[in-house]
């Protein structure tokens, strides 16, 4: 295969027949809002209704086969290209030095057909990523391989795979000898992340907003009034089961040689990695319910993975763990982080003078730090502990706003890239604002000498 993928080479036939039945979706979707905002079924929509289930699949087939036509996908020894397009003709090229993780991905209608796309990300972002729909399973997996070996290797071969994917930079210990698939770290069973659903905060409000719109129509004797809160409530447990039980199931975490390899979905399957040398920083999510069983969730911050998106799609894009016990969550976060600790023996707490910016939560922030990595945490109804490894910090910040200067407090904050982990501490003590940032800096520069001396001596 290796010959012809270096030639150039389509996808897979059947990716017209994926495109229709998606056009064919949408165009019945359409369709019924057309009519369920009506308010009345007509007898022309009955027809219309196959009518434009298969015009779409023949539209979209048609489509999709022209696409496919003029579609090739090439991978030699120095990049992977994927050139389209009918009339403008567009090359995406990802440079083998620049690409970061390999995914594949399984949406409903192509895992039906055995299919699977691959999705290249390069530095860059969002905007730096490059998709290939579809190939079979089989394929996937081998070219997912082969462009992860060329990437680590350059110009080497690759007939087999080998499982082992990600882009490492030997911060990390290396994984113990195992199968090609990897070590497998965790497997999340559908039980528990539907009772840890269950028990989620959002979710117990959209009940009590339910129960409080049935209570109120029941009080003013207004059964109607009752529906706008139900429709709203509904929506918003819908969406809470479909991010959280139908994506997380199946939920399975592997490491392998360079990263942390994700399975994850019950409708559309993803298969996603990590790269240790990627991860920015480490969250460590404690809901006050989960909190009575020890349970919580890990969050990472990944180069290059943008800021599109709300603050929820951002978060599930960030999910390591969807939901762990204590000594699951240690032995993930000292795999992403190696050598941080997790109880910090020296803390900086806020200080009771800044209790007028957060009456209950002040008592509940504190910032510290060891010889790997600044930590702090916040929160009392869902707490957070964030991790930041000295050498991915970018700078330390000390603030104070006008009341903060009057109340003797201030706020350190340390910057690292965007994504989910924010490190710092608000309405410290003035004076040990000052050796907290200070100790960080020290510690950052100290760190930063370090690597530079091992580089200097690699070289």
């Amino acid at each position: 295969m290796s010959d012809e993928v270096r030639e150039g080479r389509r996808t897979h036939p059947l990716t017209a027949v994926v495109q229709g039945l998606g056009w064919s979706v949408a165009a019945v979707l359409g369709l019924v809002t057309s009519v369920v905002s009506g308010g009345q079924v007509e007898s022309w929509s009955l027809i219309a209704l196959p009518a434009a289930a298969v015009g779409g699949v023949l539209v979209g087939s048609l489509i999709g086969w022209l696409s496919w036509r003029f579609t090739r996908f090439v991978i030699d020894d120095t990049e992977a290209r994927l050139d389209s397009g009918i009339l403008w003709r567009t090359s995406r090229r990802v440079p083998f030095e620049r690409l970061q993780s390999v995914d594949i991905h399984e949406p409903l209608v192509a895992r039906i057909l055995g299919l699977a796309e691959l999705h290249l990300d390069s530095a860059g972002g969002k905007e730096s990523r490059t998709t290939v729909r579809y190939v079979t399973l089989a394929e996937a997996h081998e070219l997912r391989a082969l462009l992860l070996r060329r990437a680590h290797t350059p110009g080497a071969d690759a007939p087999h795979a080998t499982g082992h994917e990600g882009l490492g930079d030997g911060t990390a210990p290396p994984p113990p000898p195992g199968s090609a698939e990897g070590q497998l770290i965790a497997v999340v069973p559908p039980s528990r992340v539907v009772i840890g659903t269950l028990l989620s905060l959002d979710l117990l409000a959209a009940v009590a907003v339910a129960v409080g719109a049935i209570a109120a129509s029941i009080w003013f004797e207004a059964p109607l009034a009752a529906l706008g809160g139900l429709i709203g409530a509904g929506s918003w447990v819908f969406r809470i089961v479909a991010d959280r039980v139908v994506q997380q199931w199946g939920y399975r975490l592997t490491r392998v040689e360079h990263g942390l390899r994700i399975e994850r979905g019950l409708l559309s399957r993803t298969s996603e990695t990590v790269p240790f040398d990627r991860v920015q920083g480490v969250a460590v999510v404690e809901p006050l319910v989960w909190r009575q069983t020890g349970w919580s969730h890990v969050l990472v911050s990944v180069a290059g993975g943008g800021g599109g998106g709300d603050a929820d799609d951002q978060e599930r894009a960030a999910t390591v763990l969807p939901i762990a016990d204590p000594e699951l969550t240690r032995r993930v976060v000292d795999l992403l982080v190696p050598g941080a600790v997790h109880e910090i023996g020296q803390r900086a707490p806020a200080a009771l003078a800044g209790w007028p910016f957060a009456p209950i939560g002040w008592r509940f922030r504190w910032i510290g730090a060891d010889e790997v990595a600044v930590v702090s945490s916040t929160g009392w109804v869902t707490r957070r502990t964030s991790l930041l490894p000295f050498r991915k910090s970018q700078s330390v910040a000390l603030e104070q706003g006008p009341l903060q200067r009057l109340l003797g407090v201030a706020t350190v904050a340390v910057h690292s890239p965007d994504g989910p982990v924010q490190v710092g501490c608000r309405h410290l003590d003035r004076a040990v604002a000052d050796a907290v940032a200070d100790d960080v800096r020290w510690r950052v520069r100290s760190r930063a000498a370090q690597a530079s001396m091992r580089s200097g001596s690699s070289s």
